[in-house]
């Protein structure tokens, strides 16, 4: 691979979707879920892709698809991920940690469900990335062949946008400062045999984008400042994280220890300095314990995905694909040689041990909007871990960033009739406050999703969809978005086999694990969870 190295196979699975109209006139749109570790899967199933699965375990059209109007390839990276793979090898994900255990010809199989056995990417460390930069180095690679030996006999406009959910407040902003970087080499003629990908709008759903700047929002979040009116942490509770956050030597100065750092030993992200690691790692590991910590440690567990639902509740809406994609019918249609994983803790880890996490990658987004491109971020309200209230648009330090916060304002999304949401936008820069969202926006809000997603690719306003937008253009409105909302109803936690470290309580799992829990259907009927676990109201 060019720009990186890498010793191991990589086998990167890959799902296009062709526009159902005028392909031809149609950018083609890269969906990244996060992590990281989280496959595209889920995705396709249960968020934006062109149908869902229902309990019959049959494929059901989404009218929401994002396809109705635009290209869509999904891909599992950085490798492990999903159907990605390096070496086919036998063995299991185990229930209770998530963590791979390869089993040889002869090693006796665990004693818990045969559900949980398969043969999945190898998970060895070194095949995968191990900072947001790394993966955007694969990522280019990967577009390079799928550009030259695929994407060339699509139809499409020749463009290429890349929208991200979650972590992918990291990947798609960096993925495409990358991919810009290249073709400036390409053009230079410092890259030969090198495809020039044309950039349009970049999308951050429900991102992290900066640890710096959005951490103190999760504990305000949790104690006041969510719009459903729920104190799920105490003042004192919420007054510590603020004091472990700005104390001296607290969780801001170790993050800006880790960043001085990288500016000066690893500049270019590539995740082989110790002293940066060790700085960035630790960073990270205290900033998630001592600010975040309050979160997880009330008797009551609300999910960090919809602070209004149990953390066992379902945080998609559509479970059913994980059962379709496990049957043998599937498994053979599909030609691959390995199962499905769902969620590479390799991945993930690899990607803690770096501190990656806690890298500052916004100047990317700023750059971007420099160089013309836009820039939409959409978050769903009821989102906790990468909530609205984070700031960052008001952060991003581009030539426009005192008009953005200047000369715009909040106003009212309307889509077919109904205010869906409100966002504050200038120019190339748009951000949007979705309505009874979760952190997967798509999936909870379908219809209100892709009404934004189809505006801010078309460079309207996201307001109306009737105006285009130039360099001039600026919302009108309050300088913050105030809407209260009433709180949904709540969903009845499931204990499902085939999403156990998500669905099910420490009770619910060992018993799986130890052979004594009651299975029907792929749902965990018997233990129950523990009483006063999950919220009433």
């Amino acid at each position: 691979m060019k720009s990186t190295r890498q010793p191991n196979d990589m086998n990167y699975f890959f799902w296009y979707f062709p526009a159902q109209e005028k392909p031809e006139k149609s950018p083609v749109v890269v969906w990244l879920n996060g992590g990281p570790g989280a496959t595209d899967i889920l995705g396709i199933f249960a968020e934006n892709g062109p149908c869902k699965i229902d309990k019959d375990l049959k494929q059901v059209p989404n009218p929401n698809s994002w396809n109705k109007k635009y290209n869509m390839l999904y891909v599992d990276q950085p490798m492990h991920v999903g159907y990605s793979y390096d070496q086919p090898t036998r063995g299991f994900f185990h229930p209770e940690n998530g963590t791979f255990q390869a089993l040889g010809p002869n090693d006796k199989p665990p004693p818990f469900k045969e559900e949980f056995i398969g043969t999945f990417s190898s998970q060895d460390p070194q095949s995968t990335a191990n900072t947001t930069l790394n993966a955007a180095r694969h990522f280019w690679n990967l577009m390079q062949v799928l550009t030259r030996d695929f994407l060339k006999d699509q139809p499409s406009d020749g463009t290429l946008s890349i929208w991200a959910e979650s972590f992918g407040g990291h990947y798609s902003p960096v993925f495409a400062r990358f991919t810009q970087d290249q073709n400036i080499r390409i053009a230079k003629g410092k890259l030969n045999d090198s495809i020039t990908l044309d950039l349009s709008t970049v999308g951050i759903m429900n991102g992290c984008v900066d640890t710096e700047t959005e951490i103190l929002s999760r504990p305000e979040f949790a104690f006041d400042t969510n719009t459903y009116g729920i104190q799920h942490i105490s003042k004192e509770e919420r007054d510590a994280a603020r004091e472990l956050f700005s104390k001296p030597g607290g969780c801001r100065d170790m993050l800006r220890q880790c960043n001085r750092l990288g500016a000066s030993k690893d500049v270019a992200f590539v995740g082989r300095n110790d002293e940066v690691n060790k700085a960035c790692s630790e960073a990270e590991r205290f900033c998630s314990e001592k600010v975040d910590g309050a979160y997880f440690k009330q008797p009551t567990k609300r999910s960090t995905f919809d602070i209004t639902q149990c953390v066992f509740s379902t945080d998609v809406p559509n479970e059913n694909f994980r059962r379709y994609l496990n049957s043998q019918k599937v498994i053979d249609a599909l030609q691959l040689p390995v199962n499905l994983t769902e969620f590479s803790r390799t991945c993930f880890e690899e990607f803690e041990k770096t501190g990656d996490g806690v890298r500052r990658h916004m100047p990317a987004i700023a750059s971007l909007l420099d160089l013309g491109i836009p820039i939409a971020m959409v978050y769903g309200d009821r989102d906790w871990i990468c909530n609205w209230r984070g700031q960052v648009s008001k952060a991003i330090k581009h030539t426009q960033a005192d008009r953005f916060f200047n000369h715009s304002g909040y106003t009212d999304i309307e889509d077919d009739g109904k205010v869906v949401g409100q966002v504050r936008q200038q120019g190339l820069l748009s951000f949007t406050r979705l309505f009874q969202a979760s952190h997967f926006a798509s999936a909870s809000q379908p219809e209100s999703s892709f009404t934004v997603f189809d505006r801010a690719m078309q460079n309207k306003d996201i307001a109306t969809g009737k105006i285009d937008v130039d360099a001039g253009f600026a919302t009108e409105g309050s300088v913050d978005s105030t809407v209260a909302s009433e709180r949904p109803a709540l969903l009845a936690p499931v204990c499902s086999l085939l999403s156990i470290g998500e669905t099910c309580a420490k009770n619910q799992i060992e018993a799986v694990v130890n052979g004594t829990a009651a299975i029907k259907d792929g749902i965990v009927t018997s233990p129950q969870l523990p009483p006063g676990i999950c919220p009433t109201s």
